[in-house]
């Protein structure tokens, strides 16, 4: 019988093999260099999930040390101490699950209408340079469909996720909303409901265009796309062009089961974002991996520097 004896020791395991995505830090120093060189754009948060994820594996996260408690028995076990990160694939694999598990338990079961909010590619430096504007895109998403549902006299479930990255590994901030695709009357009765494309494309439009307005005393716009801008007049007229723009939402097919939607949203948001089953070559300077380009739903490959 084995037993845990409450004792921690400070130990290495003999063979340790890292994970691809750890190798890619490790190599040449490529962690140390790029923070080195650019540490003031790093968060404490984001120094502190890499160097969690880098000393995975090893003592530098501490250990649990197992004896037998079988008298003169010589087995031991040794089992490091996990990182708990986004940074982390395995750690991420199993936080994934547990977050999926505790989402499904808590949304209905009813058809769902999923739902991506996208913005013209010329606003996205404007999100990058003020990050906290990414909060703001929440309420906006969210606003759009619960305004329609009180015209309908309903009250519906909405599950949202932010992303700031497309599959390429591009900054591309959008929204992914799943809504019910019915409610709740005042008289407590479950009624039908179906959001019109156009109509949810216009309030998602008009609310982003009218914050980027309302905000233009606030915000940075030394950007690629708006370091030309010098008055309030200038700005007004740069957010009219956007408006003019195609702004593309996406209405997914809807469906009984979330269990897919959620899967697909779990895995941006508690995994790295590049598993290492993308990668395809790294060379110690250069990064080759392979995406989906949704757009001719073909596989294509992307070279990317080591920072």
């Amino acid at each position: 019988m084995v037993q845990y004896t409450g004792r921690r020791r400070r130990h290495t395991p003999k063979e340790f093999i890292p994970r691809a995505t750890k190798l890619l830090f490790e190599k040449d120093n490529a962690w140390e260099k790029v923070l080195w060189k650019h540490s003031q754009t790093f968060s404490l948060w984001q120094i502190t999930c890499v160097e969690r994820m880098l000393a995975r594996g090893s003592n530098m996260m501490g250990a649990k040390h197992y004896d037998c408690g079988t008298p003169n028995c010589p087995h031991t076990k040794v089992i490091c101490q996990s990182c708990k990160t986004k940074a982390c694939s395995s750690c991420g694999t199993k936080s994934t699950e547990q977050w999926i598990s505790t989402q499904l338990d808590a949304m209905p079961y009813c058809e769902h209408q999923h739902i991506t909010f996208t913005m013209p590619s010329e606003l996205w430096p404007i999100f990058e340079a003020n990050p906290t504007l990414l909060n703001d895109l929440f309420s906006l998403a969210a606003d759009t469909l619960l305004k329609w549902a009180k015209m309908q006299g309903l009250e519906v479930g909405i599950f949202g996720a932010l992303h700031t990255y497309g599959r390429g590994l591009n900054w591309h901030p959008h929204i992914h909303l799943s809504v019910t695709r019915g409610g709740l009357d005042k008289h407590n009765t479950w009624r039908s409901i179906y959001f019109k494309k156009m109509h949810v494309e216009y309030h998602w439009r008009r609310c982003l265009i009218g914050l980027l307005r309302r905000k233009y005393g606030e915000l940075n716009l030394l950007t690629s796309s708006t370091n030309h801008i010098q008055d309030s007049r200038q700005w007004h007229f740069f957010l009219e062009r956007q408006y003019q723009r195609y702004w593309n939402i996406h209405f997914a097919q809807k469906t009984q089961e979330l269990k897919q939607t959620v899967n697909y949203l779990g895995r941006y948001l508690k995994r790295p974002p590049i598993s290492a089953s993308r990668l395809r070559h790294y060379s110690g300077g250069t990064v080759v991996f392979k995406y989906l380009d949704h757009r001719d739903g073909k596989y294509k490959t992307k070279t990317l520097t080591q920072e």
